[in-house]
């Protein structure tokens, strides 16, 4: 079933009082004449009398239509501005639904899509970007001797970290419940490192839940680092577990270190293991 403008029942009311206005009027001229019989003096009370409805017909009239008119106004203003404030609270929504509650950085959804659109951006103008994962070492044992709550504060504390290491252009991520990452466009292999060396520098030295009078506390990252335009790395899930296999490498290193991810040699000079370089504290 259709539904109708209600702009359309405001212009049936409008012409609706106009009928009405114009019926009563009618009827005060037809009770007039009658009154007058057939022949009316045509003194200046009869005149008055005849002209007098018309006036105040015409004036009400005009009243009505100007008042509806303002009432109109006000109405689409008033709609207008709440239509304004609908699309600003659902732009909100939408950006508070894009990040994550914890870390207040972006979810894995959102930088999923913007990692897509970077990687086509670096194939397509051969200019480098940048894939850095970030774990907290140990952060389950660590759980279990600070308790749930203040482990949920770690990682926040981290993201916190991380977050002031991000340029306008680059995109902070809750990767993974354990794990952080970040988009770093316009960053190549060597700046990459420096980047992820900073950020292991300052959560090392950052005091978390009072570590420097917390006996045995100590936080420390590790990091994975992957960058593309890349030979061996044709797709968005390429690049992802690029990074993801340097961050495996840097856990199975000795943690507290970055590792950037090397593409391999030619498949026939393959000797051993992808070549990944590693830079440790």
């Amino acid at each position: 079933m259709l539904r109708r403008d209600p702009a359309d029942y405001h212009y049936v009311n409008r012409v609706l009082f106009v009928l009405v206005a114009g019926l009563a009027v009618g009827a005060s001229y037809w009770a007039l004449l009658v009154g007058e019989g057939a022949s009316p003096t045509l003194d200046a009370a009869t005149i008055a009398r005849i002209v007098l409805p018309g006036f105040v017909s015409a004036f009400v009239i005009t009243t009505y239509i100007a008042w509806d008119g303002l009432k109109g106004r006000q109405t689409r203003g008033t709609v207008s501005e709440l239509s304004a404030q609908l699309i600003r609270k659902e732009i909100e929504i939408g950006r508070l639904s894009a990040l994550d509650e914890l870390t207040g950085l972006y979810t894995r959804h959102h930088f999923g899509e913007y990692v897509q659109l970077e990687f086509r951006r670096a194939e397509r103008y051969r200019r480098p970007v940048a894939l850095l994962l970030i774990e907290v070492d140990d952060l389950a044992e660590l759980g279990e001797r600070v308790g749930k709550l203040n482990r949920g504060y770690l990682l926040s504390e981290v993201a916190a970290i991380l977050r002031t290491m991000l340029r306008a252009n680059d995109l902070g991520c809750r990767y993974t419940n354990d794990t952080l990452a970040a988009l770093l466009p316009e960053t190549d292999g060597p700046q990459s490192l420096i980047v992820a060396d900073r950020v292991r520098t300052l959560v090392a030295e950052h005091d978390f839940l009072g570590q420097k009078h917390t006996k045995g506390l100590r936080i420390t990252v590790s990091q994975g680092v992957a960058v593309v335009p890349s030979a061996r790395i044709a797709t968005r899930q390429e690049f992802l577990k690029a990074a993801e296999g340097a961050l495996a490498t840097a856990r199975t290193s000795g943690r507290d270190q970055v590792q950037l991810h090397a593409p391999p040699p030619p498949r026939q000079a393959l000797d051993g293991p992808p070549d990944i370089a590693r830079l440790t504290g």
